[in-house]
């Protein structure tokens, strides 16, 4: 396995483009749009808003630049107006074209001192700890894994909790590889909404966009997700 580098950072500097389309507080308008949004003929503005607790403002502004980008239908005009999601798989692909985990977000590799993957994942269930199992490890607990790897990814949603993770695991850094991979989450609104359901894992729209250019065995992982789960499966279409 290539070696990863111990941390990645998060660029300073975006486009007026990603920052109103991708950012962490419009990916819960986005990922509405993918999952709830493809099933309605129409929607307002105020539904949005109302079901992901965003301002009207805000998905007004996504909604422009998703219309201005033909990924979106408006009809009708001023209060009355609706819009239909024309373009799905464009949008998803632009997504996943835009979004690069390795860039967003920071990443500490580990080998554990605890005997193996099942030990590690108990540990981290009992603690309680801010922690929410993200990539291979989130694709194997939603059942829809296609590799056999056994190390565990996390998301630290807390960063001054490292170091409390780091004793509970009994983690030494390590260069080569990893058993254990922390991770400090880029989108974090998603994944506050999805622990407020009380799920103990990334979303898997969120799984996949992590695993699409995460460079063990993602795209692979991302691409048998999307062609086999159903949200995804009726509007991805592998080139």
């Amino acid at each position: 396995m290539n070696s990863m580098p111990k941390q990645f950072l998060i660029p300073t500097h975006e486009s007026f483009h990603e920052q109103n389309i991708y950012a962490d507080k419009s990916s819960l308008i986005l990922e509405w749009l993918l999952i709830d949004g493809i099933n309605k003929a129409s929607f307002s503005l105020r539904e949005v808003a109302r079901e992901k607790d965003v301002s009207v403002g805000l998905v007004q502004k996504v909604f422009a630049q998703l219309v201005y980008q033909g990924y979106l239908k408006a009809i009708g005009v001023r209060t009355a107006k609706q819009f239909s999601l024309k373009k799905p798989q464009l949008l998803l692909e632009d997504w996943l074209a835009h979004y690069d985990i390795t860039k967003k977000c920071k990443m500490w590799s580990y080998r554990s001192g605890l005997p193996n993957r099942k030990r590690i994942m108990q540990a981290i269930q009992e603690a309680k700890l801010p922690i929410t199992f993200a990539l291979h490890t989130a694709a194997s607990i939603l059942g829809i894994s296609n590799t056999n790897l056994q190390t565990v990814e996390v998301y630290l949603r807390e960063p001054k909790t490292r170091e409390q993770v780091e004793q509970l695991l009994s983690l030494e850094p390590q260069e080569r590889g990893y058993e254990v991979l922390i991770i400090i989450p880029y989108y974090k609104s998603m994944l506050e909404a999805s622990m407020a359901q009380g799920v103990p894992n990334s979303t898997p729209l969120l799984t996949i966009l992590d695993l699409y250019h995460f460079p063990l065995r993602g795209q692979e992982q991302a691409q048998f997700m999307l062609e086999h789960m159903d949200p995804f499966k009726r509007i991805y279409k592998k080139n």
